[in-house]
């Protein structure tokens, strides 16, 4: 689809994968490498002008989600609707849930899940494959071990709309 919203920021320019799918609506800005396969979704920003950013091979980031600050995402993660991360490391095939704002510091393991509407406050660290789940008004987290099943259904429901999605693009190009 449509690379508009990918703007340099200083000498600092975007490099995204030619695998990668960005959907209009998108501002992808600065130092901001995006790798194979990954799915930048309508509204997100990625804002690389202070730090670098980089979004793991197959990851997806859904609609509306902003980055910003030193950001990696691993490799098959999902951020999930309007979900900040701010200066944070998310693990291999981790999940952030919708709406969850993950701060400067804090690392998620490999193959956690950070609840919808959670907090996860600097510095804090997620064991892998466990789920975190707390709110703003101060609960303390929850931490739990999780399979990976709900991982797998997530990512592979969206492979198969980003497929419609591409035929979608690919036919509108062919039309006069």
């Amino acid at each position: 689809m449509s690379q508009a919203g990918v703007f340099p920021y200083g000498h600092h320019r975007p490099r995204i994968h030619p695998s990668a799918f960005i959907t209009p609506g998108t501002y992808i800005i600065g130092r901001v490498t995006i790798k194979r396969g990954a799915s930048i979704w309508f509204g997100a920003v990625l804002r690389g002008d202070f730090q670098p950013i980089v979004i793991g091979e197959e990851s997806l980031i859904e609609d509306n989600v902003v980055v910003h600050g030193r950001v990696v995402v691993g490799r098959r993660c999902v951020v999930g609707h309007g979900a900040v991360l701010h200066g944070c490391r998310v693990g291999a095939g981790a999940v952030v849930g919708a709406n969850a704002v993950v701060f400067d510091g804090a690392r998620i393991g490999a193959g956690a899940l950070v609840a919808a509407g959670s907090v996860v406050y600097p510095k804090t660290r997620v064991p892998a494959h466990t789920v975190f789940r707390n709110s703003a008004a101060g609960n303390h987290p929850v931490l739990e071990p999780i399979g990976t099943r709900l991982r797998r259904w997530q990512a592979s429901s969206y492979r198969r709309i980003l497929r419609v999605y591409r035929r979608t693009a690919a036919a509108r190009r062919r039309q006069p």
